[in-house]
């Protein structure tokens, strides 16, 4: 990931995040890396619930492991924009130990759609939205 973090995030891990081979469950990645975008859109304004009218849905997203996390650590999740279409954004996200970030653990990426929750389809982008993702796009 070459671009400007769009936001850092720091999660601790629990003893019970850890899988049967004693490192954080790959399913965690994923709710590690959807909790930095929630919390980024929530604390910015943009609704993540249902009763809004409109907001983000999780289209794609996939994570490429690296190296395994163990507990005793914290989470670092480093999310850039990789692009910005219309009615969606992809967002990219570098997972490191918080005391070790030059070592990456897993890269994952999500792609979000903007979608009119009652039609049940996607809507442009809003314009703060847009505006928030491009000023730090590459």
């Amino acid at each position: 990931m070459t671009t400007t973090p769009l936001f850092t995030d720091v999660f601790p891990m629990r003893w019970g995040d850890m899988d049967a081979l004693g490192h954080l469950n790959n399913t965690l990645y994923y709710r590690f890396c959807e909790e930095a975008r929630v919390r980024w859109l929530a604390e910015r304004g943009w609704s993540v619930t249902v009763a809004a009218g409109d907001g983000p849905i999780l289209a794609a997203s996939s994570c490429q492991f690296r190296v395994p996390l163990v507990y005793p650590c914290d989470i670092r999740v480093e999310t850039s924009v990789k692009k910005v279409g219309n009615s969606s954004f992809t967002l990219s996200h570098r997972i490191c130990r918080d005391d070790q970030p030059e070592q990456v653990a897993a890269e994952a990426e999500a792609v979000i759609v903007w979608c009119d929750y009652a039609a049940g389809s996607s809507k442009p982008l809003p314009d703060s939205l847009r505006q928030a993702l491009g000023s730090v796009a590459a």
